[in-house]
């Protein structure tokens, strides 16, 4: 089933059981505070006394444009925006392109593109993932492609452009950073010798490289859980977790059904049928019972299904003990280093770095870990490490009376709302009814070019029907 055909379904579904149940389809307000983020070891200096920032109203809010190795901008703009033009050969063995997309993940994104390609999917190469919930431009890059196929796709989350030839393809962190574009809605008009103030000291100062929230599986928040349940060994556990523990930032009414799947445990045919009505928001859930239905007991097979999700849980639970392990510094007082490895490696030394917040977690022994870990031979393990501060590049920005719209770039490996956290507290779902929701053309109020052709572009995913009319500049 391609995206189109589920999202057909799941808006049906949805419609047919928001009349039902109206009241589990609230959407709720949800802040980003120093209370909340401990839970995710993050830990901000004098974040009680930031204003509140709403982001991610609508796509075109966040804009991401990837910065290649050559230090090339990757724009979201269709081709006369760009600066110069590259060559196609085709006895090269791969297409190099840029993806544009609206409303997917990399990862969903990757599965579209090699649905209408025909191709394997692990034959499409990218550098990193790009947001869901945003308008975002990359590089990527397809072996074995048809070159006219790809110039000829036409699908309302994604297209692609600048197709160019490529000796070898791209690889996970193949990429200089990230370029943003992100409008941050506020309460009240800004302080414009304040917020500049704030921003210069975060500029000159840094801000520390926490993984943020997206990383841990936003709006359910269980993607460490699951991590965990697979370093433990206990794989019908992750299975459980991934398909039946809710999260507080979950609609009620999908609480709820999954509360009705936990009862229903083991019954694979049956929760099918339940999961089957919504295929975008189970996509993961759906591809495990599948497999589940045939082979009953074999969760660790099921999970072999999920190959992306495994990587996703698997990091999601290392970065949450880097996130620890660097507030542990900063409660303590004590020298952050320059950079911190990650505690799953064959080093005893970094596993021991880490031994009291692995005890705390019933994870005693490396060699059993990594035995663990062994039946997903997709798994990377070897020792990385990450920088504890970084230092943005602002490139610009504008305060409005909806807020401000800020321009910069970050290196790879950063998380833009890790840069933001450190200048708002932020706060996503419903806005309070005194402030605007009105659609903003962030990149023409930074005098760049208009959101509108991109906007045309991707007019069926950001539901505004009717932005035309209450577009401002």
């Amino acid at each position: 089933m391609n995206i189109l055909e589920a999202k057909r379904i799941e808006s049906q579904n949805l419609r047919e059981v928001t009349k039902e149940f109206s009241q589990l389809f609230r959407t709720g307000t949800f802040a980003d505070d120093q209370k909340f983020l401990e839970q995710y070891g993050i830990s901000i200096p004098d974040k009680k006394n930031l204003p509140n920032g709403y982001i991610k109203l609508w796509p075109q809010d966040f804009i991401v444009e990837e910065i290649a190795l050559s230090g090339e901008v990757q724009t979201i703009y269709q081709d006369k925006f760009l600066s110069k033009k590259k060559d196609f050969f085709f006895e090269e063995p791969v297409i190099g392109a840029t993806l544009v997309k609206c409303g997917l993940s990399t990862l969903e994104a990757v599965e579209e593109l090699a649905k209408d390609l025909r191709i394997e999917k692990e034959k499409i190469k990218y550098a990193g993932i790009k947001d869901k919930h945003a308008i975002t431009s990359q590089l990527i890059s397809i072996k074995g492609g048809d070159a006219e196929k790809l110039h000829d796709l036409s699908l309302p989350y994604l297209f692609v452009k600048n197709t160019f030839s490529e000796k070898r393809e791209l690889f996970i962190g193949g990429l200089q950073g990230n370029q943003f574009t992100i409008l941050i809605r506020t309460e009240y008009t800004l302080p414009e010798k304040e917020f500049s103030l704030r921003l210069k000291k975060v500029q000159e100062d840094g801000f520390y490289n926490f993984y943020y929230l997206q990383r841990f599986g936003i709006p359910r928040l269980k993607s460490p859980s699951c991590g965990l349940e697979l370093l433990r060994g206990d794989y019908e556990r992750s299975v459980f977790t991934e398909l039946c523990q809710s999260g507080q930032r979950e609609l009620p009414y999908f609480q709820a059904l999954r509360n009705s799947v936990a009862q229903l445990w083991g019954n694979w045919e049956e929760i099918s049928g339940i999961l089957d009505s919504f295929p975008l928001t189970f996509q993961v859930e759906r591809k495990m019972i599948d497999y589940l239905i045939g082979r009953p007991e074999d969760f660790l097979g099921a999970l072999k299904e999920i190959p992306e999700q495994i990587r996703l849980w698997t990091d999601s639970f290392i970065t949450l003990l880097f996130n620890k392990k660097l507030s542990f510094y900063l409660r303590e007082k004590k020298d952050v280093p320059n950079n911190l490895p990650f505690f799953l490696s064959r080093n005893q030394k970094t596993w021991d770095l880490y031994k009291d917040f692995l005890k705390e977690y019933g994870l005693f022994s490396m060699p059993l870990v990594l035995k663990n870990l062994s039946p997903f031979p997709f798994l990377n393990i070897r020792g990385k490490e990450k920088e504890t501060k970084i230092f943005p590049q602002i490139l610009d920005y504008k305060i409005i009376p909806e807020g401000v719209i800020l321009s910069f770039n970050l290196p790879k490996g950063c998380y833009a709302t890790t840069f933001l956290s450190h200048l708002f507290n932020l706060v996503s779902g419903t806005l309070p009814s005194k402030m605007s929701n009105l659609a903003i053309d962030t990149k023409a109020n930074l005098k760049k070019p208009s959101l509108e052709e991109i906007l045309n572009q991707f007019q069926e995913v950001v539901y505004l029907p009717s932005w035309k009319y209450s577009w401002r500049i």
